[in-house]
């Protein structure tokens, strides 16, 4: 849902209009959209964190300082030559900074339940954290720096909006708390989705409790051993091979996708684990009975007759751990019924 950025509503009886403050457009589309109360307000990034500006500047002003040593050493046509060469920096830094000037108006507010997004000359674009679809192209993981902060937003009936680090600043702040808000709302409806038998899409990638499916390919949760999007491609290590998928930033909700699918191949792991101990068979316990004929007792050996005798405790056997879920009734089909056991709401957390 988008709205324009202004609006002119003439007063009763003339024909001068007037125009609606950003502000109350914004909280208009908020009151639209059922976005709840209003949590934060980020504004565009400051003109002097641009270092693609400081560093034309930079540039610039070095070839100036070249010029002028050359007209004061009487090389003039080497200080024509130099100056000329600065506009070439100095021109790139200046419409470069028009660009910064004209989105000094965006606007990224958050709100309970959804978000708005605002850029000069452009629409107020609404999202609802149920309904939104969030690209990112750089996943920061644990131990690297995230590089980027570049957010692609969709939504229905069209709504759209590009936005990222060098437009909003605080993109650490705004980031997590997009990310969060749409994995919060939209995972537990992802696994009841998955639990129920369906398959829940990420793009070309699909998710269900048997397999995860890629262009066709179907590759079973016992063949997957790893998967890593570190290189920002979607990988996977399938029978001690890696697969690789998609860029990251095609596969839309990437947290959510990320989360689902570690649970899943961790409970066919723990399946499997479960499975072969169940194979391991109790030991053999030795009858202490004589046999026949030899009732009589050589000598010397009463002592180890009456330890003989003794009643041995018989052996503990196996247990075989379970992979439970509270919310989910077990099946009570035959014993050998496959993925009797492996839900996708089994609360396996990833890191």
């Amino acid at each position: 849902m988008t709205t324009p950025s202004t609006v002119k509503q003439g007063e009763p009886g003339t024909s001068v209009p007037q125009t609606v403050p950003l502000t109350q457009l914004i909280h208009l589309m908020a009151e639209y959209q059922k976005l709840g109360t209003h949590r934060q307000t980020f504004r565009a990034a400051a003109p002097t964190s641009d270092t693609f500006v400081r560093g034309c500047g930079i540039v610039a002003g070095g070839f100036v300082a070249v010029g002028a040593i050359c007209a004061v050493v009487g090389a003039y046509p080497g200080s024509i030559a130099v100056g000329l060469l600065a506009l070439v920096p100095a021109s790139m830094g200046f419409f470069w900074s028009r660009r910064n000037r004209r989105n000094r108006a965006a606007r990224l507010d958050l709100f309970e339940s959804g978000m708005t997004v605002y850029r000069k000359g452009e629409k107020v674009a609404g999202f609802r954290w149920d309904t939104a679809e969030v690209h990112q192209r750089v996943i920061p993981f644990q131990n690297s720096a995230p590089s980027d902060y570049s957010f692609e937003m969709s939504g229905p009936g069209g709504a759209e909006a590009t936005f990222d680090d060098t437009l909003f600043g605080d993109a650490r702040d705004w980031g997590k708390a997009i990310q969060s808000a749409i994995t919060a709302t939209q995972l537990p409806r992802a696994v009841t989705a998955i639990d129920d038998g369906a398959t829940v899409d990420f793009g070309e990638i699909g998710l269900s409790l048997e397999a995860l499916t890629f262009r066709g390919n179907t590759f079973a949760w016992e063949q997957i051993q790893l998967i890593d999007a570190r290189s920002g491609l979607v990988r996977m290590k399938v029978d001690g091979n890696w697969v690789s998928l998609t860029p990251v930033g095609k596969i839309p909700n990437f947290y959510i996708f990320n989360e689902l699918a570690e649970r899943l191949r961790q409970a066919a792991a723990e399946e499997m684990s479960a499975a072969e101990t169940d194979d391991v068979q109790p030991p053999i316990e030795v009858s202490d009975a004589k046999a026949p004929g030899t009732d009589a007792e050589a000598p010397g050996t009463a002592e180890a007759s009456e330890a003989a005798q003794i009643e041995q405790a018989p052996a503990e056997p196996l247990r075989t751990p379970e992979v439970t879920d509270d919310a989910v009734t077990e099946p009570t089909g035959p014993a050998d019924t496959p993925w009797r056991k492996r839900k996708a709401g089994v609360s396996i957390s990833s890191d």
